[in-house]
């Protein structure tokens, strides 16, 4: 093979195999698909395409180019004499990103010749080494469950309790300061902890914005929410870990100030960084190198872990590359990472596999019955199944959490389920099919007793009005301080004040009323779960189908164009419409091909070769022999068409 002129010349020698790596590696060079060999030289030449190149270097790949810019190497054999295999391997992937070029001697692209890379005067080709220690697999197993676990189990408390009480959204778009304190405090976190499991929420698409009827725009859970929250433990897993490993949202920049000194907070849109997804792949990456027995050392570990990202990408800013160990944090909480290693499941994660699999027997059994005890509390020994969760916590409050979460029934719990319509034959039929231990006498004392007097009183709005069955009963309730109250009917009174504080005051006081409709029906007073739309988001698989099927498409019009510039003649013999028609209906007499030089609906320029096949209508019918298929012309978008010889 002869010695190539211009970059572009070597790439017309490419196979497709080299054009889709390159485009993989440089996907800013197909879109649009470039016409030609020449026109994607020209494209990657360009300097923002050279700079992004560059960012994929190692700190060896970087000396190896310097040392062939500046003639120090010039042929591959010196770069294979002086450095052996490493240079080889070097010298293969700055070739295959089109950053040099030739066949016996070596070239850099026409750019970069004067381009100072402020490199060490030597650096090493083999990369630094990790601190590690030994561990146990398995315990790394078991820790990184039990986080995948907790991490879950957080993650629906929150958004269950921001079902009924939504934080509102700040003018700049994020969460209030004391709306994460409060946040942090229910799920017993630092602040910085319940941060990640908010921002993670939202990439997962299970929190985002909607309008609220009491707060105006608030954070609420969106329709995902509700159809994850009845899957499986091992499932939502995966969908929270998969949000996180492709999330561009920099949970350490949290509390830090902006370009404008405006404080950033949780879920502010200023705490995007699209370098991030990147960054983070490289540290479990880095990671997942590691044998299974090794993780990296309590001490020395992160600081060898960023010595080998800086020679991994030394053109990366040196902040991303500070972010190690909150990205390693991060992966703790989410269980990717345990004791310094990756988790057998963090692994599944980063290569693509069957993650729900993988986690599933780490994942604790969901289980449908609590333990109810003579002390009016409820053990629940495992993670309770959302039907179960959803019923015991309207009845019973949350007391403790852990391995095993305790409840607590109380006046105000039961009470809280005779409000959303349970009677008490309802809430005592729950409780023998969910306790595994039957229902002690005295919760069921506390049940009958409290749905015999509850709704023995009704409020309703007037302002609001009071009335009562009982005569006397409503004389002793008008009796109550502080409600404002004046008898109209033996049995009716009404209040200045509004409805919530008359029901308030009235239990205080010891009773238990209830809501009257307007038909004079008992209402039902449940919280009403506020849900936000959920935006569609395209998977990160889709966004790779997208560009190989974007690469496929490019390696068609490049193969086509080539095709064109090496036929193109001269000069068109026939370039007006006329002539043209004349010239194409000739060729499909005689069977050949023809060089055409057209115009796309757009107005841009093209070539192709091709053998007319039928003229009709104004347009062309003919075979596209590099493609294997038929393509059709408007003739009167033909410039320019000449007779190409077999």
């Amino acid at each position: 093979m002869s010695e190539p002129r211009s970059l572009a010349d070597a790439l017309r020698g490419w196979t497709n195999e080299q054009r889709l790596h390159l485009f993989e590696q440089r996907p800013d060079l197909i879109v649009p698909a470039p016409r030609n060999s020449a026109q994607l030289a020209s494209r990657a030449t360009t300097i923002a395409s050279l700079m992004r190149a560059l960012d994929l270097l190692t700190a060896w790949d970087l000396q190896l180019l310097k040392e062939i810019r500046v003639g120090t190497l010039s042929t591959p054999a010196e770069v294979t004499q002086h450095h052996g295999e490493h240079g080889r391997r070097s010298l293969d992937r700055l070739t295959s990103l089109a950053l040099v070029w030739g066949g016996d001697s070596l070239r850099v692209v026409a750019p970069l010749r004067e381009t100072d890379f402020k490199m060490a005067a030597a650096v090493d080709p083999v990369p630094p080494q990790l601190a590690t220690s030994q561990i146990d697999p398995t315990l790394v197993a078991r820790m990184g469950g039990g986080a995948a676990f907790d991490f879950v189990r957080r993650t629906e408390v929150l958004l269950d309790h921001w079902s009924t009480a939504p934080p509102g959204v700040l003018k700049a778009g994020g969460l209030g300061v004391r709306e994460l304190k409060n946040a942090a405090a229910l799920l017993e976190v630092n602040e910085h902890e319940a941060a990640l499991i908010i921002e993670v929420a939202g990439e997962a698409r299970l929190l985002d914005q909607a309008a609220s009827r009491t707060i105006g725009t608030a954070w609420t859970p969106t329709e995902v929410f509700d159809s994850w929250v009845v899957q499986d433990l091992a499932t939502r897993w995966e969908h929270l870990a998969t949000a996180w490993l492709n999330s561009v949202r920099l949970v350490a920049a949290l509390r830090t100030k902006d370009n404008s000194g405006k404080a950033l907070n949780a879920l502010d849109p200023g705490l995007s960084r699209q370098w991030l997804p990147a960054a983070r792949r490289d540290v479990l990456t880095a990671l997942a190198a590691l044998p299974k027995t090794e993780s990296l050392a309590a001490g020395t570990g992160p600081a060898s872990l960023l010595s080998l990202l800086v020679w991994s990408a030394p053109r990366r800013p040196s902040s991303r590359e500070a972010l190690v160990v909150s990205v390693i944090e991060e992966a703790a909480a989410l269980g990717v990472v345990a004791m310094g290693a990756l988790t057998p499941f963090g692994r599944a994660l980063l290569t693509g596999a069957d993650v729900a699999q993988s986690v599933k027997p780490l994942m604790p059994a969901l289980v449908e019955q609590v333990l109810i005890q003579a002390d009016l509390t409820a053990v629940a020994p495992g993670p309770l199944t959302a039907e179960v969760g959803g019923r015991l916590g309207l009845i019973a409050d949350v007391e403790s959490r852990g391995a095993a979460t305790v409840y607590r029934f109380t006046n105000d719990s039961i009470r809280r389920g005779l409000d959303a319509g349970w009677s008490a034959d309802d809430v005592l039929s729950f409780l023998n099919t969910a306790s595994a231990s039957g229902v002690p006498q005295a919760l069921e004392y506390m049940v009958t007793d409290l749905a015999r007097r509850f709704g023995s009183v009704r409020v309703g709005p007037a302002r609001c009005f009071v009335r009562t069955d009982d005569e006397g009963q409503l004389t002793q309730v008008l009796a109550l301080p502080g409600l404002g109250l004046r008898r109209i009917a033996p049995t009716v009174a009404i209040s200045e004040l509004d409805i919530s504080t008359v029901l308030t005051r009235i239990r205080a006081a010891g009773g238990a009323p209830a809501v009257e409709a307007m038909d004079g029906t008992l209402r039902v007073v449940r919280p009403d779960q506020v849900r936000a739309r959920s935006k569609p988001r395209p998977p990160e698989s889709r966004s790779h189908v997208r560009l190989i099927a974007q690469a496929n498409a490019a390696l068609e019009v490049i193969a086509s164009g080539d095709r064109a510039e090496r036929d193109r003649p001269l000069q068109a013999s026939a370039t007006s419409p006329a002539d043209v028609l004349a010239l194409l209906r000739e060729a499909i007499d005689r069977r050949s091909s023809v060089w055409l030089g057209y115009l796309d609906p757009q107005g841009r320029a093209h070539e192709r070769v091709v053998r007319p096949t039928e003229v009709a209508a104004g347009v062309l019918a003919a075979y596209d022999a590099e493609h294997g298929d038929t393509v059709e012309f408007a003739i009167h978008r033909i410039r320019g068409a000449v007779v190409v010889e077999a």
